[in-house]
């Protein structure tokens, strides 16, 4: 069940876009929802030639800083107070470097955690919610920006692998799944292996969702070199509001960086896509 649900804010316009989705949810799975309003604050170790120059620098850009968060929370609180849903609204104040940190701290007694997606547009914040996705142990549903909510998610298309990162992904979805008209499991096969289909891979997943309810079909698709753009394709192809896919880290230098096929989805998908590790 969904019960909990925290929304990313930062004061900007993309806040409007991400309470489109989670308002949304929070009213059809009478789920409470908070608004975590984050603002970053200075941190400034030198600048100018002496201390005073550097006390007068850092008050400056707090005073600017808190400006921005004292209006950022008086919006907010207005509208906050007009939704239907059950609501509160927190506030962060740190520094960008411990931003990850707070945010997953809250996220980790939230069931999903809603954010713009972290690539492919102007205020992309990659790092700061790939530490959230693999620090905070909860679903992340990254949704496009300057792409309002349309209508519920009622078309959704699953991404399967045999992982456990997906099958962690799905299990955080079957809500969303079991509301749906339809749903997708779509396994992307590089090759042409007709021996390798013979033996239905998926079949066990989508006799799993079918006995939580769910109304799935099971796709699988071949014939592309590029796994990311043909799951973006199916997601066109059906018509999908929603994609679902587990996230992978594979990097010698940063766990958390992503790897292709996720980050191909969460940089051109003009779909909310929930993740999971």
């Amino acid at each position: 069940m969904i019960k909990d649900i925290l929304v990313y804010l930062d004061g900007s316009k993309e806040d409007d876009v991400r309470l489109s989705y989670a308002v949304p949810i929070a009213e059809r799975h009478d789920a409470m929802l908070t608004g975590l309003l984050c603002i970053e604050v200075p941190d400034v170790i030198s600048a100018g030639d002496g201390v005073f120059s550097v006390g007068k620098v850092a008050a400056e850009l707090q005073a600017q800083a808190d400006e921005h968060g004292d209006n950022a929370e008086k919006e907010l609180k207005e509208k906050f107070a007009k939704l239907e849903v059950r609501n509160e609204l927190r506030r962060i104040d740190t520094v960008g470097s411990q931003m990850g940190a707070a945010i997953s701290d809250e996220a980790r007694v939230a069931d999903v955690f809603v954010a713009t997606r972290p690539y492919g547009h102007y205020s992309e914040q990659p790092e700061l919610l790939e530490k959230i996705l693999f620090s905070s142990g909860r679903a992340c549903l990254f949704v496009p920006p300057a792409v309002p909510a349309k209508e519920p998610f009622t078309d959704i298309v699953v991404g399967w692998r045999n992982s456990r990162e997906t099958a962690r992904a799905v299990a955080d979805a079957i809500p969303f799944l079991q509301k749906a008209n339809k749903v997708t499991l779509a396994m992307v096969h590089e090759g042409d292996s007709t021996e390798e289909l013979r033996i239905e891979p998926g079949a066990d997943m989508a006799r799993h969702l079918d006995r939580h309810g769910v109304n799935v079909e099971l796709r699988n698709i071949t014939g592309w070199d590029n796994p990311g753009e043909a799951l973006l394709n199916e997601i066109e192809r059906t018509d999908a509001n929603m994609f679902v896919i587990g996230g992978y880290g594979h990097s010698r230098f940063r766990e958390w960086v992503l790897g292709g096929v996720t980050r191909d989805v969460l940089t051109k998908a003009e779909v909310p896509v929930l993740i999971a590790h």
